[in-house]
């Protein structure tokens, strides 16, 4: 049986949040019951927006301790004021609580997000301890993600939120930066399928994100499953490949 482990899953409120959609972490282990995701890496819904790094990764901390299910992402924010959260004070909460995975938000509240300037101290640190760092990429130009892969050649980067058809531009970013991965669902499904993707990649270079709770991950779970490949790479897809990049963050 295929372990599901999902890389991409949002809990806690948003600044503009739809009364529709459930956000509580027990409303979000109800979803993952529902759809049998057995554990997911979360971050907070606030953190794509407010920018309060402190605030948000307070919130998937503590929901790890009250589930092992949730596996949680921090955000390494830049705080220009003195007397403010450290780097250094970062890693050490996420020691603290078991983090292995860290977020870089490019959305309003996160300006200098991709500002290799500002945040090259991060990142070669994400790079030295391989700390698997994930970047959603909406609004954001393929030629700044190829800039910062050519810059942090060693950083272990996943990327969320590659719309569909991005196959021209992908596939060249792909051959030529190795540690670079990619969520397969929220928006990518590769064009002909897994069965395409992996003529041309090793399965270890696809993760599953589901999207949650803004996203129904049954359709992408099942296509996964049925998809013509073999076992082995279902089992790394579907959740083996982010088990194995947690791993191996040297925290």
């Amino acid at each position: 049986m295929v372990e599901v482990v999902d890389c991409f899953c949002g809990i806690g409120p948003w600044a503009r949040r739809d009364p529709l959609l459930p956000y509580r972490p027990e409303q979000i282990l109800e979803l993952m019951d529902y759809f049998g995701i057995c554990r997911a890496l979360v971050y907070a819904n606030s953190a794509t927006e407010w920018g309060r790094a402190a605030e948000a990764n307070a919130m998937v901390a503590e929901a790890a301790t009250k589930s092992d299910r949730f596996l949680p992402a921090f955000v390494l924010a830049a705080h220009p004021h003195e007397g403010s959260p450290t780097l250094s004070d970062y890693l050490d909460r996420m020691r603290e609580c078991g983090a292995r995975a860290v977020w870089l938000w490019p959305q309003s509240g996160h300006v200098g997000a991709l500002w290799t300037w500002l945040v090259g101290q991060r990142l070669s640190l994400c790079s030295e301890l391989r700390i698997p760092a994930f970047l959603h990429v909406e609004g954001v130009s393929p030629d700044e993600i190829h800039r910062l892969c050519a810059e942090f050649a060693d950083l272990r980067l996943v990327l969320a939120g590659v719309p569909y058809g991005a196959d021209v531009w992908l596939y060249p970013l792909l051959r030529s930066h190795p540690n670079v991965h990619v969520c397969l669902g929220h928006f990518y499904i590769p064009s002909g399928g897994p069965e395409r993707f992996l003529k041309h990649f090793p399965a270890e270079r696809l993760l599953f994100g589901s999207g949650l709770p803004k996203f129904s991950p049954g359709g992408l779970i099942g296509h996964v499953m049925y998809a013509g490949v073999d076992d082995e790479a279902r089992r790394k897809i579907l959740g083996g490949n982010l088990m194995r990049l947690l791993s191996e963050a040297r925290l």
